[in-house]
């Protein structure tokens, strides 16, 4: 695999605005001349259909949820591996992977079953299955973690939910489940697990969060030079 590539994650709270940023961040670099390629999971194989189908399904406990998600990132990293090295692109961004898999997971063990789940079984989690997964996973150069004021964020799952209906949109909506990730996103940054970047994506502030955000995507790949 490519090491001029940097290897950007892209996570964050349901209705952050996540996807908008990521897009908005690549046409800005894309324009500098940088070739960026982007992966989203759970993708559209066959272990990202059923995750998706059966995972979100009413009835579905959360700790078979969350393997089912996780089984599909290890899955979709062959082809985030072979869209590298295809490509050889200077970004690769991925949106949402393992970690999100782990966070949402312990987030809905502990809000919906009442688990005794918290940030230290995040980070067991996480350091288990980057070891083991050390020839599967793609590891990340840096995380990028959005998200944005929880009435923002609600008003934007509410106005989803009339659109459409799915168990998963159910957790969009549950503002405790979604404060509970948003903590342990914040506890993994402070605590040093991963390297990653806060936004707060507040409304009419894509277009300047993208600018900064580019910039310091450019500088860190610069560095590994």
């Amino acid at each position: 695999m490519s090491k001029e590539t940097l290897i950007v994650v892209w996570e964050g709270t349901d209705g952050s605005g996540k996807t908008s940023l990521m897009c908005a961040v690549k046409d800005l670099l894309s324009k500098k001349g940088y070739r960026v390629e982007t992966y989203k999971t759970p993708g559209d194989t066959q272990t990202g259909r059923f995750a998706l189908e059966y995972g979100n399904t009413q009835g579905v406990d959360g700790f078979t949820r969350m393997l089912l998600f996780a089984a599909n990132t290890a899955d979709d990293s062959k082809l985030i591996r072979m869209q590298i090295d295809n490509f050889r692109p200077h970004f690769e961004f991925i949106d949402r992977y393992y970690l999100c898999s782990i966070v949402y997971g312990i987030a809905i063990l502990k809000t919906k079953h009442g688990k005794a789940a918290n940030f230290e079984d995040v980070e067991k989690l996480l350091k288990l299955f980057e070891n083991l997964g050390q020839d599967i996973f793609v590891r990340p150069d840096i995380y990028i973690i959005v998200d944005v004021e929880e009435e923002v964020r609600l008003r934007r799952a509410i106005s989803k939910s009339s659109k459409a209906h799915s168990a998963d949109l159910s957790y969009e909506l549950d503002s405790r489940l979604q404060e509970e990730v948003r903590e342990l996103y914040r506890l993994l940054i402070e605590r040093g697990s991963i390297k990653a970047i806060w936004v707060n994506n507040t409304e009419n502030k894509l277009k300047e969060n993208a600018i900064l955000l580019a910039d310091k995507l450019v500088e860190l790949r610069q560095s590994m030079s």
